[in-house]
């Protein structure tokens, strides 16, 4: 089977989550990609898991699963819901560029509220730091926090040219938890409400790895 390329993920993620493929959806991308990125880790979910993980309500599962089915990403048995070898690949190709999603302590960057950061491979050559930020806030997030590993050292463009060296607490937790190499994005989202800040990171995480 070959590779999914960039253009291919992002179009079909994009028409599953349309209003176009049928009644205006409950859901968007971010919960498609939250789901992908969980099934390729766990294998298998029931639809009550399901509902809990992506925090939404079972009948929006229920139209998540259809489409997905009907997209040819996802199968169903009586053990739950799986990935078919497309969705596998499909979950590969954005993990290959979001690799890494994890909670970072936004109050060392003496921002009030929830860090959710993700990783973005080779991220760099793309950035647009407004564009990023409107994405974010799009999806929920007050604030976001782009961070680029650059000549071994943690930058914020525009802002710092060493970030360690200006909140080492946060800078040496970020290079643990991210282990960035050169060239990689860090885009962390704020908002009082942790899923908010996980929507809002991977939201700008999206268009930066895969808006075409």
């Amino acid at each position: 089977m070959p590779s999914m390329d960039s253009g291919s993920t992002f179009q079909l993620i994009e028409a599953i989550s349309s209003a176009s493929a049928g009644p205006a959806p409950k859901f968007d991308k971010y919960h498609l990609l939250k789901l992908l990125l969980v099934l390729s880790r766990e294998g298998c979910m029931g639809r009550s898991k399901m509902s809990k993980t992506l925090s939404v309500g079972e009948g929006t599962v229920r139209t998540i699963i259809y489409r997905m089915k009907r997209a040819g990403l996802l199968s169903e048995s009586k053990k739950g819901c799986a990935l078919t070898p497309v969705g596998l690949e499909i979950a590969r190709a954005i993990s290959t560029k979001i690799s890494c999603i994890a909670a970072v302590p936004a109050d060392s960057f003496e921002i009030e509220g929830e860090g959710v950061g993700v990783l973005v491979k080779g991220g760099s050559p793309r950035i647009d730091a407004v564009k990023l930020r409107d994405e974010a806030i799009k999806g929920g997030a007050k604030a976001l926090i782009t961070l680029v590993r650059v000549g071994g050292k943690l930058v914020m463009p525009s802002v710092e040219n060493d970030v360690i060296a200006r909140w080492p607490k946060a800078g040496n937790a970020i290079l643990a938890t991210f282990n960035p190499s050169e060239g990689d994005v860090i885009l962390v989202a704020v908002s009082e409400d942790p899923l908010k800040a996980e929507r809002g990171a991977l939201m700008a995480a999206w268009f930066l790895a895969f808006k075409v």
